[in-house]
């Protein structure tokens, strides 16, 4: 046993109608190395619903981290150069399932380990310092469910579904033509083509319902697409557009997820009107809550749904790379605003290049069009089988 420890630990028989409520106890001294990380603080929260418990490592600098070891209900996660601030206040967690929670010192770095009485899913990102509050290294719990006769089961469990929605947007449209070929190919044209071809492919699942955030040529501001999107309560929002350059010899597809900067950006329109966001997807709404609140709630919220967008864009490109040349091989970000969701991981396509001669002829043909379309329906089917939305 380390000689210094934080131990939090729940009794061993649980009331699963009543919250046990605990404190984790500090016997951590400070280190002494200047150059370490001071973890400040640790914040928990629970959502009774979803099951989920969130716990969020505060630092003064870049938190650095190893997943060491983890099972179905067990992780543990070393910290590297790391150190306990002299302000730190020992956190309390109201939480049922924890059996026992604990922070250990080996040399400069800190091994935290959970174990829980069931099994669980786990996932984890890093947040960059955002007004009043620094580094973050946020750990996302999400508990398995109870048995019929209440006993605690021990089968790994993931709450499925019926229905995923897919929500495609066909880009441009109406009196926003898009890019324009030289032979003179209109842009909202292609994309509503794909775009149906692509709903048609998605009817056919059992547990996907697709919705077109456009079905005709018609004019949709970028804002009302993302509006519709949420309206349908979407899984999984698309994009779907033809790319065009000054240089003309341009080809290829390529994908796009939000940037961090433009998530910031947006972040400061939702606390503006935060009125407006009472239907978050995600079930927590930032209407009644304070701004530095609210401002916490929308970065993690993001910064999740962005991680979410990377790793379906990943399988989403290493698909279309399959029947078409990639313009690039990694996936890119930019502030696009129809990307701007805080709780729907969006996605946007550029399925090829219209400026360039050869992809013009090959965007207007069925055959390549129904390509698109096939290659998109397989990464979408994959996204949900690897429980990724």
């Amino acid at each position: 046993m380390y000689e210094d420890m934080i131990l939090y630990k729940l009794a061993n028989k649980i009331n699963i109608f009543k919250i046990i409520t605990a404190s984790i106890f500090l016997f951590i001294t400070p280190l002494q190395a200047s150059s370490s990380s001071d973890l400040n603080k640790i914040r928990t929260s629970y959502d009774e619903q979803s099951k989920k418990l969130r716990i969020v490592f505060d630092s003064n600098k870049k938190i650095n981290y190893l997943v060491k070891d983890s099972s179905s209900n067990y992780i543990k996660i070393v910290f590297t150069n790391i150190k306990i601030s002299k302000s730190f206040q020992n956190p309390k967690i109201n939480n049922r399932y924890i059996d026992t929670l604990k922070v250990s010192r080996h040399k400069s770095n800190l091994h935290f380990s959970l174990k829980s009485k069931r099994n669980f899913k786990y996932k984890y990102f890093s947040l960059n310092p955002n007004g009043k509050y620094g580094y973050r290294y946020v750990l996302d719990i999400t508990m398995s469910k109870i048995s019929s006769n209440n006993s605690i089961d021990n089968t790994p469990k993931k709450i499925k579904k019926t229905k995923f929605v897919i929500a495609i947007d066909a880009g441009h449209g109406g009196k926003d033509p898009g890019a324009v070929g030289r032979g003179g190919t209109l842009e909202k044209d292609i994309v509503l083509s794909i775009s149906r071809k692509l709903y048609k492919l998605l009817k056919k699942e059992k547990n996907i319902k697709p919705v077109l955030i456009r079905n005709k040529d018609h004019y949709i501001s970028l804002r009302q697409r993302i509006k519709k999107a949420r309206s349908n309560k979407a899984d999984l929002f698309i994009s779907i557009h033809a790319d065009a350059a000054k240089n003309r010899k341009a080809r290829g597809s390529s994908v796009y997820v939000l940037s961090q900067h433009g998530a910031s950006s947006e972040a400061a329109k939702w606390l503006a009107n935060k009125e407006n966001s009472a239907d978050l997807v995600g079930g927590v709404s930032i209407d009644d809550k304070e701004n530095t609140l609210a401002q916490v709630i929308l970065d993690l919220s993001q910064s999740a749904t962005i991680e979410t967008s990377i790793k379906a864009s990943s399988i989403l490109l290493s698909k279309l790379g399959k029947i078409s040349k990639l313009h690039s091989k990694n996936i890119g970000q930019a502030g696009f605003v129809v990307l701007k969701s805080p709780d729907i991981p969006s996605i946007l396509v550029e399925t090829a290049f219209l400026s360039n001669s050869k992809e013009e002829k090959k965007l207007r043909t069925k055959k390549f069009q129904n390509n698109i379309a096939k290659a998109l329906r397989d990464g979408i089917i994959e996204i949900i089988k690897k429980g990724i939305i």
